[in-house]
């Protein structure tokens, strides 16, 4: 009987170390460094890409050229895009400066740039499905965010992401991690515990050294159907930049480059 008891216990024990998630070979943050070791090396880049707004049935209402810079300075990343067409949107220009510090709107018809305020931060892009909130979010900074490795597939790690940002618009971020490559395939973005938007990575490109770069990104309102599809034409790394490029004055210059 006593042996039976000690099973007994053992079993008990077993299945509360099971579902408290301490039998996973890896942890959040394990997988969290593993991603960042997955990213692209860089201290710049420039980016040519398209951002086309595909409404509910899937018909095109908009595509749009862009070019995007960015830098990186130590475990934060300043950005600055501007639209090359169509003529509706031509010139407007956005610089977000160190992952959402401070951004800023430059918009030719007002000339004049306008700060984006944090209560604004998760109004929508120019009528995309990405808000000003979501151009900033960097899940893989641990300063920011808190993981949890909720469940593992044969394929993926599931994380449960959790801003530590008291006036974020998410209260919860699920990342849907590939156990090979590591990299987020798909995001959850849920508001008040509903689901907002589902992120997709698509057409991945992976080089000889393992660096991820998606070449496609999905972003759909779960609520609308309304989609937003980010395609990567080109992309140079460590470009030369003057030392003042990401500042407001370069938002009014009628070339970046």
């Amino acid at each position: 009987m006593k042996n039976l008891r000690n099973l007994g216990i053992l079993v008990v024990m077993l299945i509360v170390v099971v579902f408290s998630g301490l039998a996973y070979a890896i942890t959040a943050d394990e997988i969290i460094d593993k991603m960042n070791q997955a990213a692209p090396d860089f201290t710049t880049q420039k980016a040519i890409s398209k951002m086309i707004l595909i409404d509910k049935d899937g018909k095109v209402e908009e595509e749009r050229s862009m070019l995007m810079f960015s830098k990186k300075e130590g475990d934060e990343t300043t950005s600055l895009m501007r639209f090359l067409s169509p003529k509706s949107v031509k010139g407007v220009t956005l610089l977000n400066i160190k992952g959402g510090e401070k951004i800023y709107l430059y918009m030719p018809a007002y000339r004049k740039p306008r700060r984006i305020a944090g209560s604004s931060k998760s109004e929508s892009f120019m009528g995309s499905d990405l808000s000003y909130e979501d151009l900033s979010m960097d899940y893989k900074d641990k300063k920011k965010y808190e993981s949890k490795l909720v469940k593992e597939t044969d394929t993926e790690y599931i994380l449960e992401v959790h801003s530590l940002d008291k006036d974020t618009s998410y209260d919860k971020i699920m990342l849907f991690v590939d156990k090979t490559h590591f990299y987020a395939k798909k995001v959850e973005l849920y508001k008040k515990g509903e689901l907002s938007k589902i992120i997709q990575m698509l057409n991945v490109k992976i080089d000889d050294n393992g660096k991820v770069t998606p070449m496609e990104i999905v972003v759909e309102d779960a609520k609308t159907g309304h989609k937003t599809k980010m395609v990567m034409e080109s992309i140079e790394y460590n470009i030369k930049l003057p030392s003042n490029f990401f500042s407001i004055r370069t938002l009014k210059k009628p070339k970046l480059q």
